[in-house]
């Protein structure tokens, strides 16, 4: 099994791909830093040694690295400005890039956008690429994994007790489906109150990272590399595991032409079903809402390709 993390110099690259490596699911591991390329060597040349007595490869390469890839995660982008029109517009560009480089190399690989803003970016790797949309995934699990922390703040519970899954955008627009909410595998009922309480605790826990982010430059890569190695373990072992992830959707929950957060069963060749969830009048209609912004992101990669092609 081979795995390629493009923009494996960056934080969240060289997070997910160290975590991979030790749980040793891949054989071999290749960090492809783009314009980052020193740092990526320098993270392959230490996991190398981490992970020597493990029995996996781990090297920096360049694209035609893809060559023979199972699974290519892309974590590369265009660094941050502010101006999230500018960066959608010029990740798209380098997206369009890289799908090439997939596509000539590794045509068949499952890919995992984890570049944000990621569901309009994993419609644009799609697009660009032209692959199957069951190959393309992106990576929005971290969601779901605060959301239960929350829930089981609100609920005085034990975090690992607790299922519950997130729709929608990796973003401000997200649906927490408190209707999945299960803790010990019972269904949990809420009050109005702990809803907007726990609503109103992504924001607030946010705004102190992106504190930090302006000092440090740094984001989050510890939750997204165990959240990409558990989905990189659902393609490894075929287990047809559902995860939330942001797929593009053809008809699935009333909605095409669009890439969003939605429970997914994972395994070999990447998404085999889109799960359908019974959602409560409130979660379809702040789905509804949250599809509307993005559909409108998904006509600007349309139409930035359109110019450059």
């Amino acid at each position: 099994m081979k795995l390629v993390v493009l923009g494996g110099g960056g934080w969240v690259g060289s997070a997910a791909a160290f975590h991979i490596a030790t749980l040793r699911l891949a054989d071999e591991v290749v960090l492809v830093g783009g314009r980052r390329a020193a740092l990526a060597e320098q993270h392959a040349l230490d996991m190398r040694t981490a992970v020597s007595m493990l029995g996996v490869r781990v090297k920096a390469g360049s694209y035609a690295d893809l060559a023979g890839s199972d699974i290519v995660i892309n974590a590369a982008g265009v660094p941050h400005t502010g101006d999230r029109v500018g960066m959608l517009a010029g990740n798209v560009l380098l997206l369009r890039e890289l799908a090439g480089h997939i596509r000539a190399h590794c045509p068949e690989a499952v890919v995992i956008t984890a570049t944000n803003p990621v569901d309009p970016l994993n419609y644009a790797t799609w697009r660009a690429g032209g692959f199957a949309r069951r190959q393309i995934l992106g990576y929005s699990l971290n969601d779901s994994l605060r959301f239960r922390e929350f829930v089981a703040a609100a609920k005085g519970a034990e975090v690992g007790d607790v299922e519950g899954t997130v729709l929608g955008e990796h973003g401000p627009l997200q649906v927490p489906l408190f209707s999945s909410v299960r803790i010990g595998g019972r269904p949990v009922s809420f009050t109005e109150e702990e809803k907007e309480a726990i609503r109103e605790a992504r924001p607030r826990a946010f705004k102190r990272v992106e504190e930090l982010q302006k000092e440090t430059g740094r984001t989050n890569g510890w939750t997204c590399a165990v959240g990409l190695a558990r989905m990189v373990e659902a393609i490894v072992g075929d287990t047809g595991d559902v995860i939330p992830v942001s797929a593009v959707l053809d008809g699935e929950y009333g909605l095409s032409g669009l890439s969003v957060g939605v429970p997914a069963r994972i395994g070999a060749s990447g998404i085999s079903e889109i799960v359908g969830f019974d959602l409560a009048p409130d979660e379809r209609e702040s789905l509804s809402a949250c599809a509307m912004k993005l559909k409108e992101d998904a006509e600007q990669v349309d139409a930035t390709l359109k110019e450059l092609s």
